[in-house]
């Protein structure tokens, strides 16, 4: 198949006439080729188009070209200071783009190929190459970013021991600044002695427009003295400090964190603190922080000192009123009213020494917004004031164990009924003295028919009897609560074929695998975990492992830990199950 092409005036002008059309097609090759050098391909349909002959002949198109450059210098007069889509926004694309899409899109220019292709974002720095004073470090660190030129986060790691060298970690910023403009995170650990802060944060100075995210661990807490350079990290919006030293947190460290007002997400881990028992240390600067979105407040040091640091003021968490995440670990919370103010809480996670309050209980309460809760400490007769919570969708419940005596497990267990209301729950985490029968689950089941996660640590006389109930259950884990082989309550026996079908994870800790179903547990009358308890049908792991293909077809994830020994036959089984 051949191409003919017809113009009236190269018809008419023969040989002659196609030279001359040759010569300006070139000459617009050649025009459209610096332009695509020059800028980026802007424009050079523009230029081709205009540049072949027009129906009047080629002294029209000769016009038509003079009139397309002069539109294109006009347009880049005009926008001579276009840029290209940021980098960020391309990566962040990439992650919706199909892979063919992907590969069309590499094709539009050598910036986008570099830019969508398999980036390395993340590194961790030996100490050689920042840590030296000497031409070779800085010779071997720009060939290590030439080659990834698109780091996002650098991770420093000073060893335990070494002096640190400040012209050398100096000069080593100043490189990331150059030559990584898309660093965003930097994370920098070791640093256990006050004279190392003075050269840590004057390096950092340089990186304070482009810093998004500081990440500071196994630290000690810098001097008060030092604590103004903290003020050029103008775009800093994520902080993290966690501190497992003796190093103690103090009002001026608040102050200077509270002063970071554009910070976003806030977490702070410390082990000891100035304050006492009498006189303890406010976290109220925090609140100064009203675009905080996510903070966590952890004290990992001795329970006896945890009244050292409190939030003091009632109106305190009040003033977080973009907070959709909040965790505090062993951090006294007198009052939680103000929770009822913050609309965009979410996330909510307690965990105290002391067991939380009624007043607590129905502060928390009136948080109807919340999807997430943990409680790490909470009375069994409190359980029912959690009925207001209807959006719930992760609940974690630790019920609170007194040193002396014991529950009434059946009651505490009976306390779940009031929570029927959470017809949104999809995950249940429960720990502690309570008991959890048969009936008890069937009915559970009733009300929570969309729970995909359980998560068991307390007594289940009759084993996993009624979790077959539960027909959206795909992860669950189970264990007895302070159960061992000479304790008088009934071990937890789990039955392969009373599974959930629809499950797709199963961990087991200190349970007894049962071969088969006792004809005996289906009697009319009466429960069936007297039955059970006095039934020698106990199998080992390989028992369970034989009988799980059949019962869970869809079970992938495995992990269990039998009271009974397990022998070579037992592991082999395991394995090639």
């Amino acid at each position: 198949m051949g191409y003919s092409l017809q113009h009236p005036v190269l018809a008419s002008a023969g040989i002659p006439g196609f030279c001359v059309f040759v010569r300006i097609l070139l000459h617009a090759v050649l025009s459209w080729v610096n332009i695509v050098k020059k800028h980026n391909g802007m424009w050079a349909l523009d230029w081709i188009t205009s540049t072949t002959p027009g129906p009047h002949g080629v002294a029209d198109g000769l016009h038509g070209a003079t009139a397309a450059r002069t539109r294109h210098s006009a347009y880049a007069a005009q926008s001579g200071s276009r840029r290209p889509p940021p980098r960020e926004l391309l990566q962040m694309l990439r992650q919706y783009m199909k892979p063919a899409d992907v590969a069309a899109a590499r094709l539009a220019c050598k910036e986008w190929r570099e830019l969508l292709s398999a980036q390395v974002q993340q590194v961790q720095l030996p100490p050689c190459l920042w840590q030296h004073s000497s031409p070779g470090q800085l010779v071997q660190l720009h060939r290590l970013l030439r080659v990834y030129k698109y780091l996002q986060e650098v991770r420093l790691a000073l060893p335990q021991g070494q002096q640190c060298d400040a012209c050398a970690l100096a000069q080593a910023m100043d490189t990331f600044r150059v030559h990584l403009p898309t660093l965003q995170r930097l994370e920098l650990a070791g640093i256990a002695k006050p004279a190392h802060w003075c050269a840590m944060l004057g390096s950092m100075q340089c990186l304070g427009p482009q810093l998004r995210c500081l990440q500071l661990t196994d630290i000690c807490w810098p001097p008060p003295s030092m604590l103004h350079m903290f003020g050029a990290l103008s775009s800093l919006q994520r902080l993290h400090i966690r501190s497992p030293h003796f190093s103690r947190l103090e009002a001026p460290h608040l102050a200077a964190i509270g002063g970071l007002t554009q910070l976003q997400e806030l977490s702070l881990c410390f082990r000891t603190v100035e304050g006492t028992a009498h006189a303890p240390l406010s976290l109220d600067p925090l609140g100064c922080l009203v675009r905080l979105t996510s903070l966590d407040v952890q004290y990992t040091g001795l329970l006896e000192l945890a009244s050292a640091v409190v939030f003091c003021g009632p109106t305190a968490l009040a003033r977080f009123s973009s907070l959709t995440r909040m965790s505090v670990g062993l951090v006294p919370v007198p009052c939680l009213n103000s929770l009822a103010q913050l609309p965009q809480l979410r996330q909510l996670s307690l965990q105290q020494s002391q067991p939380v309050s009624r007043a607590q209980c129905l502060s928390i309460a009136n948080c109807q917004q919340l999807h997430s809760l943990a409680l790490s400490s909470m009375q069994w007769a409190d359980v029912p004031k959690l009925a207001p919570l209807s959006s719930l969708r992760d609940l974690a419940v630790q019920i609170y164990q007194p040193v002396r005596g014991s529950l009434p497990a059946a009651a505490a267990g009976r306390q779940l009924l009031h929570l029927k209301s959470l017809c949104c729950l999809r995950s249940l985490r429960l720990k502690g003295q309570c008991e959890l029968s048969a009936e008890l689950l069937q009915q559970l089941a009733a009300h929570w028919g969309s729970l995909t996660q359980l998560d068991l640590c307390c007594n289940m006389p009759d084993g996993v009897l009624g979790l077959q109930q539960f027909t959206a259950l795909r992860s669950l884990r189970m264990q007895p609560y302070k159960w061992d082989v000479w304790s008088s309550d009934p071990p937890v026996l789990l039955y392969p074929s009373l599974l959930p079908p629809t499950l797709t994870s199963l961990e087991a800790l200190d349970v007894w695998c049962m071969a088969e179903l006792p004809a005996s547990t289906w009697g009319s009358s009466g429960s069936s975990g007297g039955c059970m308890r006095r039934s020698n049908s106990y199998r080992s792991f390989a028992g369970l492992c034989s009988r799980l293909s059949g019962a869970s077809s869809s079970l992938c994830n495995l992990a269990a830990s039998s009271c009974s020994s397990s022998s070579e036959e037992d592991m082999a089984a395991a394995a090639a199950t």
